[in-house]
């Protein structure tokens, strides 16, 4: 595994986040919780925007995202605040777990992939804290 592969599967980790961020928003009832979820965005989006910049060269694209999209409309039909801040939930402790994962695996990351991947685990870790309240 290599450096560009490191972005690579951080920038499918961001997708994914703001795909399902935008698929969520709008089923969600309570003003706090959302503002919460779009700050969540931002931060996602901010990122991804950074990491974009300093390597345009990375493939950006969301893998199966077909798949992420009929998963989480079918999972919301009948959902309410805790269910979405459930699977919110979840979604940022995979992302976590990935790129620890990743980290573990690979030795000799450049230190801006480092940088990148650790703010990602950072924004996922407390936007997770912020979400507990809701479940």
């Amino acid at each position: 595994m290599n450096g560009e592969t490191c972005i690579e599967e951080l920038l499918n980790g961001l997708n994914m986040g703001l795909v399902s961020i935008d698929h969520l928003i709008d089923k969600i009832e309570n003003e706090h919780l959302r503002d919460i979820v779009l700050h969540q965005r931002k931060a996602y989006g901010d990122l991804k925007n950074k990491v974009t910049r300093d390597f345009s060269q990375a493939e950006d694209h969301l893998k199966n995202k077909m798949m992420l999209e009929s998963m989480i409309e079918m999972k919301t039909l009948l959902s309410d605040d805790a269910k979405i801040a459930k699977m919110l939930i979840e979604g940022s402790n995979q992302a976590v777990m990935t790129m620890a994962h990743l980290m573990n695996k690979e030795s000799h990351v450049d230190a801006r992939v480092k940088q990148y991947i650790d703010e990602f685990e950072d924004i996922s870790q407390k936007y997770i804290e912020e979400l507990k309240p809701f479940l």
